[in-house]
């Protein structure tokens, strides 16, 4: 009876395999039709920079774009984007005192570009560098209140530079 039942089991397998390897067709008049082929579809896996369960990575700095926007809580005052050399922009409604003014720059190119805020006797240098977009931002409690204000910039010739100013509401705590 061992014999039978192994004969059983071992006929059983066949079986199994057989039908494992063989498909269900359906063809006109019991002629099967050929399965139909189906290319093989790759997907590419996630760059470095981004993953399914995270947000792409933001850009990078540019000098071609304003260096901060008003979501950032910043009442924008002034802006502009790739400047070459020397230029002055007004602060509308000029300078009040106590209030924290932002200044944001990206600038690139070898050489320096310095900021100055003439009607606060306020400047700063930043060194700029080739092929490489530094961005900084500087924020300044203004010491006195004038009617008229105006921001100055000095740039080196091979300094390519963008800014925005603005009255920040919520300047980090004076230690």
């Amino acid at each position: 009876m061992a014999r039978t039942s192994r004969s059983i089991r071992l006929a059983l397998s066949m079986c199994a395999a057989a039908l494992a390897t063989t498909s269900c067709v359906s063809g006109h008049h019991g002629t099967a039709s050929p399965a139909p082929v189906h290319p093989a579809h790759l997907t590419a896996p996630p760059t470095p920079t981004e993953s399914p369960d995270t947000a792409p990575t933001p850009p990078g700095p540019s000098v071609h774009q304003v260096p901060l926007t008003s979501s950032d809580g910043i009442k924008v005052l002034a802006s502009d984007t790739a400047v070459k050399g020397d230029a002055t922009y007004p602060i509308p409604g000029g300078i009040k005192a106590g209030r924290t003014l932002a200044i944001a720059i990206n600038c690139e190119g070898p050489g320096r570009l310095t900021a100055q805020v003439r009607s606060a006797g306020v400047s700063f240098p930043l060194q700029c560098e080739k092929d490489k977009v530094l961005p900084a931002l500087n924020e300044i409690q203004m010491p006195r209140t004038k009617s008229t204000g105006s921001l100055h910039f000095t740039a080196d010739p091979g300094v390519t530079w963008s800014f925005t100013i603005g009255w920040d509401p919520y300047p980090p705590e004076r230690r």
